[in-house]
């Protein structure tokens, strides 16, 4: 897997464009070139990179083996490679780091997954590569395109903003010659229309909630199904949110069946029952998941997840619900 850097790369970059005049003046038009062509190289490969489907597979099973720690893997990451994973943006990054890195809450992508898996995988434009192929989640949208063609998604949202284009949730258009867009069903106000999905239960007296949710996730290049349990609480220090997540004593149980639709054949019944006790900062497990060009589609059968957890200096220190499918 070719893993490359935006920080660290892009720092040299500019350190290397801001010599003295007398310098600059000396540069031919082929160095100039260059230098952009070097800068652009380093703002795309920001994003993981994978050779095949094989390989991309790979990853996200090492991944789920490491799910309770992704989050302080994503900071460690940060601090010593530059890698900026949405996961840390969403979960950790602080005001004053954000400030540093120049970042715009209008230039972050909307991915609304509580799949940490998914989240620490994707750039701060929702971006990763698979061979020659980038995805890219973005609101309501995947986008599919190669490198060097990302303008056309402007093009597409500003046709999409005047209704020139329709898209229907779960299809997938063509635009223009090299942009593919699907809209997917992942939305915030599908889940929120959906009770059974998401529960919010706040520790009396304290600024801390419990959040207990179920997720059924498809995308053009990865789907999953999986629920978690994480404690937060309210901070003032955060850039993206209010509510950071707390490592504590965290509880998920779960016993559940759904149906697996791998593309063209016929769907298949599978059950699962476990549970995942950690002092962590999410209790999640993901039930099932599939990654590639094609990836399976999953859909709920019934059961229930069974979430709780404490929160010591709360009274009483426990809260829990169960969620039915």
């Amino acid at each position: 897997m070719k893993q490359f850097f935006k920080m660290a790369i892009f720092g040299l970059l500019i350190t290397a464009c801001s010599q003295d005049d007398t310098i600059t003046e000396t540069h031919s038009i082929e160095e100039t070139k260059e230098t952009q062509s070097q800068t652009i190289k380093a703002i795309d490969s920001s994003m993981l990179s994978f050779a095949s489907e094989d390989e991309f597979r790979e990853f996200i099973k090492n991944r789920i083996e490491n799910k309770e720690n992704l989050l302080e893997e994503a900071r460690t990451v940060f601090e010593k490679e530059g890698r900026l994973s949405l996961l840390l943006i969403y979960k950790s990054l602080e005001k004053t780091e954000a400030e540093k890195l120049g970042l715009k809450k209008e230039d972050i992508a909307i991915v609304d997954s509580p799949d940490s898996v998914l989240l620490s995988m994707l750039n701060s434009k929702g971006e990763l590569r698979i061979g020659r192929h980038i995805f890219r989640i973005d609101g309501d949208f995947v986008y599919t395109y190669t490198s060097g063609n990302s303008s056309e998604i402007i093009k597409f949202i500003e046709a999409y903003n005047a209704r020139e284009i329709e898209i229907k949730s779960g299809t997938t258009i063509t635009f223009g010659d090299n942009l593919k867009v699907y809209k997917h069903k992942n939305t915030v106000e599908q889940a929120k229309a959906n009770t059974n999905e998401r529960e919010i239960i706040l520790f009396n007296g304290r600024k801390a909630r419990m959040i207990a949710r179920q997720w059924t996730g498809f995308y053009p290049h990865y789907s999953s199904i999986g629920s978690v349990t994480k404690t937060q609480v309210w901070s003032k220090v955060l850039w993206w949110s209010q509510w950071k997540d707390v490592k504590t004593d965290n509880r998920l149980e779960f016993d559940m069946t759904y149906t697996k639709k791998e593309a063209f054949t016929a769907p298949l019944a599978f059950g699962k029952k476990s549970h995942n006790y950690c002092n962590c900062l999410e209790a999640m497990d993901i039930y099932d998941w599939s990654a590639g060009f094609i990836p399976a589609e999953f859909y709920e059968r019934d059961g229930f997840s069974k979430h709780w957890a404490h929160w010591y200096p709360a009274t009483p220190n426990t809260v829990g619900t169960t969620m039915f499918y």
